[in-house]
């Protein structure tokens, strides 16, 4: 489920574009580290950030080739592993932000994702926010995910998303 945050830029459709050149989204793994223990894992998730994980100028840097792409700029989504788990995350969405691409983000629901790092994100100009759901029950999720509680860790994230979409709008 992905829940928009503040809309936006409306993209001509009718424009060819060469994928290769010029992609539509950007998604980076930008971390191995997460808390969660999912089976289907493609980051290889780890407790801690992998050491060969680009650091704050490498990450700037990477950025700014993204952005070199040109216009129309894509829209970078941060994954992982689970973003929240950067220490330079807010950093890095600032700099995103401000070299013009529009960002969104699909945090891993753990403990970590509150209703004040919800709001921190819209404030710091996240667009939209994804969350996983994979299964109707906490038992069906959970076993997918590894880690009791993220049924409601994930519950409690989509219902403060939807309190905090409203008052925004």
């Amino acid at each position: 489920m992905s829940v928009v945050l503040r809309p936006g830029p409306r993209l001509n459709h009718h424009v060819t574009r060469d994928y290769a050149q010029s992609p539509m989204i950007v998604y980076w793994e930008m971390t191995q580290a997460c808390d969660l223990a999912c089976r289907h894992c493609r980051a290889d998730a780890m407790t801690q950030p992998h050491p060969l994980e680009l650091n704050r100028a490498e990450s700037k840097a990477l950025l700014h080739q993204i952005a070199m792409f040109g216009e129309p700029l894509p829209h970078l989504i941060l994954t992982g592993g689970d973003p929240l788990r950067r220490a330079d995350l807010l950093d890095l969405i600032d700099e995103a932000v401000e070299i013009g691409l529009s960002v969104s983000i699909t945090p891993s629901a753990t403990n970590n994702l509150t209703k004040d790092v919800i709001r921190v994100l819209q404030q710091h100009g996240i667009q939209s926010l994804g969350l996983s759901l994979d299964g109707s029950t906490a038992k069906m999720h959970e076993a997918v995910r590894g880690v009791r509680g993220c049924f409601d860790w994930t519950m409690n994230a989509r219902s403060w998303l939807t309190k905090l979409t409203c008052q925004f709008r």
